[in-house]
This record gives structure tokens, C-alpha cells and sequence, in this order.
């Protein structure tokens, strides 16, 4: 019986699986460079850590969340996103004991029962990060920077930065209200979502998809309208650093994001080309969440980060044609002449190894043509070949593919030509 994988999953093997790898390790390098540390969390959590935290009404805890009753009777979730479990873990293990801002970033699986489409998937990737305490517009600035620099860093340079502030407390209260008056003698008109949503929480109807362009949508109040001096103030400070930082944005005034938890500066970076199909998909968002450490009964701590979705920042290097360099300078295949010579090579591969050089040799071939293959393939630079000559007089020979060169040299000066330290190699005779 043919086997194949469930809808809306991925396999990644060879070229992919590299440059599914080589986006975390950019990502999470630039996190670092600014002081992130990496947080790992499981895969699934009580269902209550996002009934409570992304929101009851939302679309997620709806409709697109995998739940199911474990065999203790409890209702397990596999993760949809990120953020939830970071704060849980964060409050769990009470890190706002240690004083200070608590930075952190993530990377893997999350799951959602989405129709599948370009850009969704029901098992996806996100890198995120998390900042825990401290409230200042240079931070929440700081933070959309990073999310911009390792987009710089990956090699996507044409993209957009979307930011709004969308309040909290009694102004954000009112405001909902005023949304609702709105809304309320059109919701005939709108799609089922928004007329759900019009009961749970009228914010989220600012991000339909299916009405964005109707009158009623493009007519709706402003958030701006709502919000006290203090607010104003700080996100014009956010704005203003944004620009000490050199980055470039625009002011969304429609921007909102679609959980319950977020709270004043909210942000979405899409790529941006007019001419591609993949024009406007959103390779990553956040914002600030002030009262999600609450909902776990933790202290009131302020917080705000990002997600970027791997598989679509893959989707736009496809595009871009983005490369991720398959081979290495010490790439090595070792080649041998004649059965006897095979455990010498065996030994030499095993000490190239353990000094850190990725090494292939041929397991059982004898012969010279398919050990060449080998090399060809593994895209080696170096070809290490070991005969019954080389190994009678204690030399070997070293082939540079690139540099198209052939030296002969005494065993013992291995360790200097490829750079290892430490106890030199002997054949073993």
C-alpha cells in the first residue's frame, strides 16, 4: 500500500533540508548578535494555554487548532504558535525573578488545520523571538530592527515594514465599541468570519481577508481616533526610532494582528514586488502583548515579539534565487587503490572526522571510477588517494579539484596542510 504524507506538510531533504537549516542558523545568529537565547518548549501543551492566551473567539482556537483528550483524560494541543508557550514557560519557571530584560527565540514546528494553499501549511516552521520586560519605544524599535536585519541578512531586500499601534485599556474599549457601531447595521453584507467575529472581538474584522476592499472595511473608524495622548506619543517614539535605525515602514492604520494578546505597537513585514505572485505575503509579524504573563497567572509583565514563517521565507529565496553554498573548503573524499589499502582509508577518514573536516570515502569499491563519482557528488574539493606506493613510502596524495593541482607529501604533513592540531596521523602498519 503507497503511503503518502498528510495534506498540508512538507518533507525537506538534500538542497531544501539545507537551506531549511541555513535560514535557523541565520536567524538565530542575528538573535544572538543582539542578545537572544534560545528557548525550547514542547511540541504540544494543555489546551488551556491558548484557549487563554490567543483568545476563545479566535480563528485559531475555532477552527484550526489539532486538540485531542490525551489517555490521563486531559485536552492536549499541538502548538499553533509560539508565543504562548514561551510566556508559560517564562512565568512557569518564574524568570521575572531575575531582574532585567529576558530575551529569548525559538524555532520550530507549529500546527494548524488551515486550507492548504502557497504560504499555509498545517504543519509549518516559525522562528520568533521574545522580549520580556521593559517598555520603551527604543525596544519595541530595537525589535522590528532585528526582524529586518536577518531578512537583510537572508538576502531579501525588497520587502515593506507595516506598523500601526492598535492601544489597550478603556481606549481600546471604546474603540471596539465604535467598531461595532459600525459594523452592526452591515453585517448582512459581510463574510459568516466577520459576523463571528463581530460577537468575540470586532478588532479582528480589520483583518478579513475576503472584505478587506468593501466600503463598509475601507470606512471603518481609525484606532488613532480612540487613543489617549499617551499612546499617540509613544508610538510617534517608536516611529522616530525607527528611523534613527534606518529602517523604512509605513504607517498601516488598518494593521491589526489576529490574537487576542497583542496590545498597542503591532507590526507585518510582507515581501514587496508588483510583479510576483508571492507580491505582499507576510513573512513575518508581531507586536507588543503587556498583560499575556496575567493570563498565566504570573506578574504583570511587559513583553513583545515576532514570528517569521520558515517555509515562506524559502518560497521567496526560490524566487530571489537565493543560494545556500552546498560544499565546504575541507570537504574531502578519500580514495583507495586495492582491498588492502581500505582500512587505511577507513583510519584516515575516522581521524579526519574527529578534527572536525567532513570526510566520504567509498565503503567497498576497489576500483577508481566509482570512488571518483563519490567525490563528484559530495561536491569534494580535496581527494585524499591512498595506493600501496604511497602507503611503502609513507606519503600520500592530495588532489585540489578546484585549483585543478596534485602534490605527493609525507604523511606527518597532513596535519599542516589542512590546519589540525594536535597528534599527527601515522598509517598504521
Amino acid at each position: 500500500m503507497k503511503v503518502n504524507k498528510i495534506k498540508g506538510t512538507l518533507d525537506f531533504y538534500q538542497y531544501d533540508a539545507k537551506k531549511y537549516r541555513y535560514l535557523q542558523r541565520i536567524a538565530s545568529g542575528v538573535a544572538e548578535s543582539f542578545g537572544f537565547r534560545e528557548m525550547i518548549t514542547p511540541i504540544f501543551e494543555a489546551t488551556e494555554v491558548f484557549v487563554r492566551s490567543v483568545g476563545e473567539g479566535s480563528d485559531i482556537v475555532n477552527k484550526e487548532m489539532y486538540t485531542f483528550i490525551d489517555r490521563g483524560e486531559r485536552s492536549i494541543t499541538l502548538r499553533p504558535e509560539g508565543t504562548a508557550p514561551v510566556t508559560r514557560a517564562f512565568v512557569e519557571n518564574k524568570l521575572y525573578a531575575i531582574p532585567g530584560i529576558h530575551k529569548f527565540y525559538y524555532f520550530g514546528p507549529m500546527f494548524r488545520y488551515e486550507r492548504p494553499q502557497a504560504g499555509r501549511l498545517r504543519q509549518f516552521t516559525q522562528f520568533g523571538v521574545e522580549a520580556f520586560g521593559g517598555e520603551h519605544p527604543n525596544l519595541d524599535a530595537d525589535l522590528i530592527n532585528l526582524n529586518y536585519q536577518i531578512l537583510q541578512a537572508i538576502g531579501i531586500k525588497n520587502i515593506k515594514v507595516l506598523i500601526n499601534t492598535i492601544g489597550s485599556g478603556k481606549a481600546r474599549e471604546n474603540y471596539v465599541e465604535a467598531l461595532k457601531l459600525h459594523f452592526e447595521p452591515h453585517l448582512s453584507t459581510l463574510c459568516e468570519d466577520c459576523k463571528q467575529r463581530y460577537q468575540k472581538n470586532p478588532l479582528r474584522m480589520l483583518d478579513c481577508k475576503v472584505d478587506c476592499h468593501s466600503p463598509i472595511m475601507q470606512s471603518a473608524p481609525l484606532v488613532s481616533n480612540y487613543l489617549p495622548e499617551e499612546d499617540l506619543k509613544y508610538f510617534q517614539d517608536v516611529m522616530s526610532a525607527l528611523n534613527f535605525f534606518g529602517i523604512p515602514f509605513e504607517k498601516s492604520d488598518r494593521l491589526v494582528r489576529g490574537l487576542d494578546y497583542y496590545t498597542n505597537t503591532v507590526f507585518e513585514i510582507v515581501y514587496d514586488d508588483p510583479n510576483s505572485p508571492l507580491n505582499n505575503l507576510a513573512l513575518s509579524a508581531g507586536g507588543r502583548y503587556n498583560s499575556l504573563t496575567r493570563d498565566f497567572d504570573g506578574p504583570d509583565y511587559p513583553a513583545i515579539g515576532f514570528a517569521m514563517g520558515i517555509e515562506r521565507l524559502m518560497m521567496v529565496m526560490d524566487e530571489l534565487d537565493i543560494t545556500v553554498s552546498e560544499t565546504k573548503d575541507d570537504t574531502i573524499t578519500v580514495i583507495t587503490l586495492g582491498e588492502k589499502m581500505k582500512k587505511q582509508g577507513l583510519l584516515l577518514t575516522q581521524y579526519l572526522r574527529l578534527k572536525g573536516k567532513r570526510v566520504e570515502i567509498d565503503y567497498q569499491s576497489h576500483n577508481l571510477k566509482p570512488q571518483f563519482k563519490l567525490a563528484d557528488r559530495t561536491g569534494s574539493r580535496y581527494i585524499i588517494i591512498i595506493g600501496l606506493d604511497e602507503f611503502e613510502n609513507n606519503q600520500i596524495r592530495i588532489k585540489d579539484s578546484w585549483e585543478k593541482t596534485e602534490i605527493l607529501i609525507p604523511v606527518p604533513e597532513l596535519t599542516a596542510f589542512f590546519g589540525i592540531e594536535g597528534e599527527k596521523y601515522a598509517y598504521q602498519k
